[in-house]
């Protein structure tokens, strides 16, 4: 009886159930009659939803008490849909004109799109989320017209150089100010950040949008804004899985095999022919390929959980996520925890208040980026076929040391990589707590206060070992004090508070006002240290305190802050007539009492014709929006230059001091004045948008080292010296190609041009040379770091000999250093850069796919002038170019004739234009239909497959075009100077998985 009562109750709690929901469907359209294809359908203030099929039809169960349908699709405007007593509900969806109101952070506020009177891009978070890439600046490359990015290299969490529009110094800092969530952060926290935590990205790019930040904005501001929950919906669960895998890009070069290298050797005079015969006859078992030996397949995982919601008075959003990856050489790995947290709450219906925090952890292993063989991507190119990764004795057999293991071999070098590479680590990680508090009070419906308090504290450690009795040791150590270590590390913080006090009031109903004024107090503190020591009694105790010897310490401490006040006005007339001022006072103590503080300013006006009632029966242009501006930016030197410092020490057991940099009292500003002008249109029901910009960015009072005479006992010191322009066009646009029933592909890309000139040198014009390299120059008239150098006039067909042209075009066969001369119009700044790619939806199925192309820059190409060497490295493996060269007399289209005695001369034959087009990536996805994942409670389920550099074309450059910056030990600090075998960048595929519950 208890049994039956008990059944009874569970079939009556079923069909309860079931009476109390409905099932509602209907189909969605555009303003045309089109199907929409995929449009969100949600039951508001629930979870439940689904998405239309490819006819635009949908269907979904409603629960008792919910009568309300929030219709949304990207491109359109949201529309919430009251439930009547009809279970049919057809929706007819408007265009969102290029998505007018939505909301973009510029600044200290957001504004409505429809409003901007500025230069800025924005970025959707979807856009960076899929690619394996552990470093959000990378991830920006060619997501905005005027934004370049260039990957420092290809190491797992490496960080990249970003320029907007153009390079803005020549000594100080070109990186423009990143700001997360109203916290500023450097590039060493780019890798930190997590892409699945990223709403979206906002590149302020002209006057009138950065004026706002002052000194820190000469070269452009990128705003961050982090994921949030929305009010009024049930907790929503994101979980995204990847993994994927990574190889070596192509580079151009092919190496001797074993047999050709020894013909090279034996034609030199290096070996004789009958050495060659005896190492051919071990060839069975000494053959390598170091590629092999040295390199692996890298691999990806990466997993990201996300919970998000809120009441009627708070929203929250709850974020974890890990990323791993595995380097493509053995050292070489990157790991990520990160976590994040933000809670807005409504305390009252006049107060707001809010927290974002976010926490890190990072580990890397290091690779010794050294342009020598203690680097992989140099061993991999100079060590021979015939130079085996173990000893083996005469008779094929490996050579085993006192525990068994095989003994590493050697090489020409006197030292073995591939064992560095698993004894000697390099490791470093990194700590970051990002965080802010905000309060937000609404005094009157037109006047509020908001004031937000924020830190950003990391903690940087790194260790780097040199085991006792490892063949690096013995190559670089004591032998006296076997071991060697190196403790160093960082703690950084930075504090970041400020207050805006915001009135808007309107007039007559059409004359609307935002004003806001605000004050900004920034503070970092930074501590470092390093410690040195060697002669360590086993692997086993490698702490400092079982040193033989501390060889080397030091202990530094540097503080600075800025202190700013700043307001601004937005005007608006009927959204026809738009103007934006700005002023901006900072007080920095990086300046002498004669020029800390300084003042920007920027104005800015739009003209919304598309809002004219003129153009109110255009049958062509659904927006059309005129934009100027002009207006001043800073840029500080990175350092404290205005002080004389000293450095103490000891000698004979008394204390001393010595002057380390000279004080410069009178340095200030760089100052930027930027003008620009620029449309945003949309036409034809905006199926082809875009804008176009001319930007016009001149730099006053460059900072640079000023040589001085050396009875001061100084080379140089950090002084005002010039001007430069940099000037160009950025043109965006995006093509709606096909919208029907079954599918729709798009168009989108970029272009940017840019001319960069010195136009003044406070020095009396004279040239000044690059001190750190000597391969480029500063000379009025000429693009910044113009290369200077000796010029290639090609090889003597009589007797082989390399031939150059002097200072007056004369050829010679004499290399002089003196007759380096510039050579206009060839730099490592491009010309011309930007995307192009396309989007196709089909049946469910999503296909993207984006090229990145750049024109115009120079670099040269060490890689080339090693690999080809003329003989000098004839030790090293070379290219098989370096076979086609002279021999007899006659012979034309060569390479000069090698010697071991030659000197690999740097000329302009190893200047190269790295001009390429690379398919940055590409992705196939596929969404199951939500008829049969909400059987299981999945509200969407998305399965994808993502690939990275899959093709590059550059014609004219061995290496990847791709160029950074040199080794760590170089001395080229130059982006794209010169390739010194950097971390190549890598080509590889990724599979995941999202689902949202």
């Amino acid at each position: 009886m208890k049994k039956l009562a008990l059944v009874l109750l569970l079939v009556s709690s079923a069909v309860s159930l079931t009476l109390a929901q409905r099932t509602i469907s209907g189909k969605v359209i555009d303003e045309s009659g089109e199907s929409l294809i995929g449009a969100t359908v949600l039951v508001k203030g629930t979870t439940t939803g689904t998405v239309t099929d490819i006819d635009g039809n949908y269907s979904i169960r409603v629960p008792d008490g919910s009568n309300t349908l929030e219709f949304s699709y990207t491109g359109y405007a949201t529309q919430d849909v009251a439930i009547g007593s009809s279970n049919v509900v057809d929706v007819t969806m408007s265009t969102d004109i290029a998505q007018l109101s939505e909301v973009i952070v510029v600044g200290y506020n957001s504004v409505k799109k429809s409003d901007l009177t500025s230069s800025v891009t924005t970025v959707s978070g979807d856009k960076l989320q899929a690619q394996p890439i552990g470093s959000i600046d990378n991830l920006l490359q060619g997501q905005s017209p005027g934004l370049q990015v260039v990957a420092e290299n290809g190491r797992p969490g490496g960080s990249a150089y970003i320029r907007i529009r153009g390079q803005g110094s020549v000594n100080a800092s070109n990186a423009p100010l990143f700001i997360v969530d109203g916290i500023q952060i450097t590039q060493d926290d780019y890798n930190a950040i997590n892409p699945n935590d990223i709403k979206e990205v906002s590149v302020l790019k002209d006057a009138a949008a950065t004026a706002i930040y002052g000194s820190r904005a000469s070269n452009g501001v990128v705003l961050i804004t982090t994921k949030k929950g929305r009010r009024d919906r049930k907790p929503t669960i994101n979980y995204t899985f990847q993994y994927g895998q990574k190889e070596r890009t192509d580079d151009g070069f092919t190496m001797m095999d074993y047999d050709q290298k020894l013909d090279y050797e034996v034609a030199l005079g290096a070996r004789t022919a009958e050495a060659a015969d005896a190492l051919r006859q071990q060839r069975s078992f000494k053959e390598t390929n170091w590629e092999d030996v040295l390199l692996r397949t890298g691999e990806v995982r990466s997993h990201n959980l996300s919970i998000s919601g809120g009441g009627e008075n708070a929203n929250y959003h709850f974020s974890l996520g890990s990323y791993d990856e595995q380097g493509i050489s053995i050292g070489s790995d990157f790991s990520r925890l990160n976590g994040r947290f933000n809670m807005d709450f409504d305390v009252t219906d006049w107060l707001k208040v809010g927290n974002t925090i976010s926490l890190s952890r990072t580990e890397e292993d290091e690779l010794r980026d050294r342009y020598n063989v203690q680097n992989p991507f140099v061993a991999v190119y100079a060590y021979n076929a015939y130079e085996p990764e173990f000893v083996y004795e005469d008779d094929g057999t490996l050579r085993l040391d006192e525990n068994g293991e095989p003994v590493y071999n050697t090489t020409h070098e006197g030292f073995s990589i591939s064992e560095a590479q698993r004894n000697n680590p390099e490791e470093a990680t990194r700590t970051n707590a990002i965080g802010n508090l905000y309060a937000e009070a609404s005094i009157t419906d037109k006047l509020r206060f908001k004031t937000q308090a924020g830190g950003n504290y990391r903690i940087f450690r790194r260790q780097y070992y040199i085991q006792p009795g490892s063949i690096l040791d013995g190559y670089v150590g004591d032998p006296n004090a076997p071991g060697i270590k190196t403790d160093n590390g960082s703690d950084r913080f930075i504090f970041n508070w400020f207050n805006t006090l915001s009135y808007d009031f309107n007039l007559g109903g059409v004359h609307q006002f935002n004003t806001m004024i605000g004050t900004e107090y920034y503070k970092q503190n930074f501590d470092s240290y390093r410690v040195d020591g060697k002669g360590f009694p086993s692997a086993q105790f490698f702490t400092q305190d079982n040193a033989a010897e501390i060889t080397g310490g030091n202990t530094t401490r540097t503080q600075w802050s800025l202190w700013s006040q700043f307001g601004e006005v937005r005007y608006n007339y009927d959204s026809r007539y738009l103007a934006t001022f700005s002023l901006r006072r900072d007080g920095s103590s990086r300046f002498g009492s004669e020029n800390q503080f300084g003042f920007f300013y920027a104005g800015s006006i739009a003209w919304n014709i598309g809002s004219e009632n003129f153009m109110s029966n255009s049958s062509l242009f659904d927006q059309l929006k005129l934009r100027l501006s002009a207006g001043t930016s800073g840029n500080e030197p990175t350092g404290l230059y205005w002080q004389g410092t000293y450095g103490f020490g000891s000698y004979t057991d008394r204390t001393t001091s010595i002057p380390n940099q000279l004080s410069n009292a009178t340095i200030k500003w760089e100052e930027n004045f930027n003008y620009s002008a620029g449309i945003d249109f949309g036409i034809l029901n905006n199926r082809i948008s875009g804008s176009v910009d001319y930007y016009n960015r001149k730099t006053y009072d460059l900072l640079f080292p000023e040589p001085l005479s050396r009875t001061t006992g100084w080379a140089s010191r950090l002084a005002n010296i010039g001007e430069m322009l940099n000037s160009g066009i950025e043109v965006e646009l995006v093509a709606d190609v096909v919208r029907s029933n079954n599918f729709s592909v798009s168009l989108f890309g970029n272009l940017t041009t840019n001319k960069n000139e010195i136009t003044s040198l406070n020095n009396g014009g004279e040239d000044i040379i690059n001190g750190n390299s000597g391969l480029t120059l500063l000379r009025e008239g000429l693009t910044a770091n113009t290369f200077y150098l000796v010029r290639y006039a090609g090889v003597d067909p009589a007797n082989g000999d390399e031939l150059y042209f002097d200072k007056d075009g004369n050829v010679t066969n004499v290399y002089s250093a003196d007759d380096a001369v510039a050579l206009e119009g060839k730099s490592p700044q491009p010309k011309l850069f930007g995307t192009v790619g396309t989007n196709l939806n089909v049946y469910g199925i999503d296909v993207s796919a984006s090229f990145y192309y750049s024109y115009g820059a120079y670099s040269l190409n060490y890689m080339l002038r090693d690999n080809i060497s003329d003989g000098a490295n004839f030790n090293d493996n070379q290219d098989v170019a370096a076979l086609n060269y002279w021999k007899q007399p006659g012979d034309t289209g060569v390479l000069p004739k090698p010697s071991r005695n030659n000197n690999t001369n740097t000329t302009t034959r190893y200047l190269q234009k790295t001009d390429y087009i690379r398919l940055r990536n590409v992705s196939v996805g596929y969404t199951l239909p939500s008829t049969l994942t909400q059987k299981f409670y999945v509200q969407n389920l998305r399965v994808f497959l993502q690939a990275t550099n899959l093709w590059t074309y550059n014609p004219y450059f061995r290496g990847d075009p791709e160029v950074g910056r040199g080794s760590e030990e170089s001395n080229l600090t130059l982006l794209g100077e010169a390739t010194l075998y950097s971390y190549p960048q890598t080509m590889g595929w990724t599979f995941g998985v999202n689902v949202v519950f």
